[in-house]
């Protein structure tokens, strides 16, 4: 009797050992695009009305917190993606199972996936807390480090991923040549165009090597104002050439690496198109002229906010969507109005001042990235996996190291460091 006891207890640990030793760490995402994924969305474009086409083109905003199911919140969110087919969300902030959970129900609502996206600047920490920040990326050009900045891409990819965000609005690769810039500052890997370049084709390989799609922001290049463009419309009064130098090198060079989506800034540049007041968002020759046919790019272009005041102060929410649209933009990101801009937008195929053909371009870039992220075949993430993911401690170990390692001397007049009198009076500001 005893020896089957022994036998039975032994068993079950035999069978509880397998099953822990069976348990995978959750599959990566890759970014893949075939015959498959090609089917899929000739299949769903050709099916599409013109609403839904134009639905497609908008990114709401959302924030990770909790709502009750009664909520206005959870009421806008629904009415925006079953009823008005919006395309994509941007995600601000709070807490890691509220957002995942949260993500995972606007995507069921979804008769098309989400295209989910954030600003991870610094990792997914940047906007959820407990998951791994970095420092900015000011201090990792200071640093250097090659192989922490891909690792730093890779390590936001894993985390993004499994909390359901497809894209993030990184890197920044403005060259910071302005020291009275209020906006981009410590957010640009540096003043050195060369460096911001292959530092942020390091972290564009990282995140896009894992399954995000990264983004190179602000087009055509926001490093030299001194305004910020959320409160007004600066103006980069650089020439062709050195615009070409500085400005546009880390552009052209993201593009080689590259890049999956380009973001617009809300930019006056005369040198590149002369109309007063125009922003480079709604220029046709910034974004179509220069960035399709002349940089070559292939990828998403998205806007910047379009809430902010360089856009807002001089056009209202539907004109300034229609005329990004014009100019070659694939998605409007945040519109202040967005059913009246949905509206605009449809009126204005309709009316033929926009071609449904042009509508079918930027849809057709839209989908074929969500079909590279896989989305047609799985677009819920496993809330149970995300303790073996975020905030790992491999993770925070390297967010420590770069924190600790891009500490940087920047003067030493007199020679006081390295301290060496045991009596120096010493004061922190």
């Amino acid at each position: 009797m005893k020896s089957r006891k022994y036998i039975s207890i032994m068993f079950l640990i035999s069978l509880l050992i397998s099953a822990t030793s069976c348990q995978k760490t959750p599959e990566e995402p890759r970014l893949a695009f075939g015959k498959s994924e090609s089917r899929w969305v000739k299949k769903i474009l050709s099916r599409m009305t013109l609403e839904e086409k134009i639905g497609q083109l908008m990114t709401i905003s959302y924030s990770g917190r909790f709502f009750n199911r009664d909520s206005e919140e959870m009421a806008r969110l629904e009415h925006l993606i079953v009823n008005r087919k919006v395309g994509g969300m941007i995600l601000y902030g709070e807490s890691v199972y509220e957002t995942a959970i949260l993500t995972n129900t606007c995507q069921t609502w979804a008769e098309i996936p989400l295209l989910i996206a954030s600003d991870l600047e610094r990792g997914l920490g940047n906007q959820i807390q407990g998951t791994t920040q970095f420092p900015p990326l000011m201090a990792l050009g200071a640093l250097g480090r090659e192989d922490y900045v891909y690792r730093i891409g890779e390590i936001t990819a894993r985390e993004a991923r499994a909390i359901g965000i497809h894209l993030t609005y990184a890197p920044v690769v403005d060259v910071n040549i302005n020291p009275d810039n209020p906006i981009i500052d410590v957010r640009s890997f540096g003043e050195s165009p060369e460096d911001v370049s292959r530092l942020a084709a390091l972290f564009i390989k990282g995140c896009q090597d894992h399954g995000l799609l990264a983004t190179a922001k602000h087009f055509p290049g926001h490093g030299d104002t001194d305004k910020d463009s959320h409160l007004e419309l600066p103006t980069v009064n650089g020439d062709l050439e050195r615009l070409e130098r500085v400005e546009l090198y880390p552009f052209r060079k993201a593009i080689e690496a590259g890049v999956s989506v380009i973001m617009t800034a809300h930019l006056y540049l005369p040198a590149l198109d002369p109309t007063p007041d125009l922003p480079a968002t709604l220029s046709h020759r910034i974004i179509t002229d220069l960035l399709r046919k002349e940089l070559g790019f292939k990828g998403l272009i998205v806007t910047d906010a379009m809430t902010m005041d360089g856009v807002t102060k001089l056009y209202s929410p539907e004109v300034a969507a229609v005329m990004a649209i014009k100019a070659g933009v694939d998605m409007i990101l945040s519109t202040p109005a967005i059913e009246e801009v949905i509206d605009a937008l449809i009126q204005s195929v309709r009316a033929g001042e926009i071609s449904e053909q042009r509508i079918d371009d930027s849809v057709r870039r839209i989908l074929e990235a969500k079909a590279r992220l896989g989305l047609h075949k799985k677009k819920l993430v496993k809330i149970e996996a995300l303790d073996q993911i975020l905030g790992s401690r491999n993770h925070l170990q390297l967010a420590q190291q770069c924190y600790e390692e891009a500490i940087t001397l920047v003067k030493n007049d007199n020679q006081v460091l390295p301290l060496s009198d045991p009596d120096s009076t010493i004061a922190v500001f």
